[in-house]
């Protein structure tokens, strides 16, 4: 039997089980990978909005990777909420850690929450923007966000490969942006646009990419599969919520 990729994640608790940890978790088996998983914070929300959020305590972000890493070959990392600057400073001395020398990073950098809550502090931002989004293999922004990083940082020289996952709505469609090479390539994917709103399709969607990537498929490649499996969960979605509705990631 063929051994199962690892993923190492790295993010937050949505106790809806629609968004983080949980999301990245049911995305990861299904792509037949071993999720390890380290908290940032624990949060009190539902669909409507996040109303809390509870940071870890300090070192614990760096203890638990340092315990995982000491006892299994990690093959990929995707890092989704990163709400605090003392969060933040661990996991960059995470990804300078010489044991994850070419393992590849996919960072989703979440700012604000799907119902529109925003989840990072000005100076958190600044310091993620400027320290850690750089060192990530891909980073799969919103438009939203890709605007405000655009904004505050020149992501044009440092990051190699950013996919803006809604650059556009063209005919019903919603257009996603890959640019790669320092900008001097770039490639456009497309999704049906549904009418209903889905909870956790950023970090789904990620981690789907990540989980891709660990078995070395490219990145485009990776990004195609990926939406099918998207269009596949939200075409299965069976569970709503008040204002959002949940992807349907157990697919057989």
């Amino acid at each position: 039997m063929q051994k199962k990729k690892i993923i190492l994640i790295i993010g937050g608790h949505d106790p809806t089980g629609g968004a983080g940890i949980t999301a990245d978790i049911e995305t990861a088996n299904h792509f037949n990978c071993h999720p390890l998983s380290i908290l940032t914070c624990t949060t009190i929300q539902d669909t409507s909005g996040v109303t809390k959020i509870s940071n870890m305590p300090k070192d614990y972000i760096y203890k638990c990777f340092d315990k995982l890493i000491n006892e299994f070959k990690v093959n990929v990392i995707k890092i989704g909420l990163i709400p605090s600057l003392t969060a933040s400073k661990e996991i960059l001395k995470i990804l300078s850690n010489k044991k994850i020398k070419n393992i590849p990073i996919i960072i989703d950098p979440i700012i604000k929450s799907g119902s529109g809550t925003e989840l990072v502090t000005k100076n958190n931002l600044n310091y993620v923007i400027k320290n850690i989004y750089p060192k990530s293999d891909l980073l799969t922004p919103n438009i939203y966000e890709y605007n405000i990083i655009k904004k505050l940082f020149n992501i044009d020289n440092n990051i190699n490969n950013i996919l803006v996952t809604n650059y556009s709505v063209k005919n019903n469609e919603i257009v996603l942006n890959l640019k790669t090479s320092n900008y001097q390539k770039e490639k456009n994917f497309s999704i049906k646009k549904f009418k209903k709103k889905f909870h956790g399709t950023g970090c789904t969607f990620s981690t789907a990419i990540a989980c891709n990537i660990s078995k070395n498929i490219s990145i485009e490649k990776s990004i195609k599969i990926s939406l099918l499996y998207m269009k596949e969960s939200i075409i299965n979605s069976s569970v709503n919520g008040k204002k959002q509705s949940f992807l349907s990631r157990n697919l057989l």
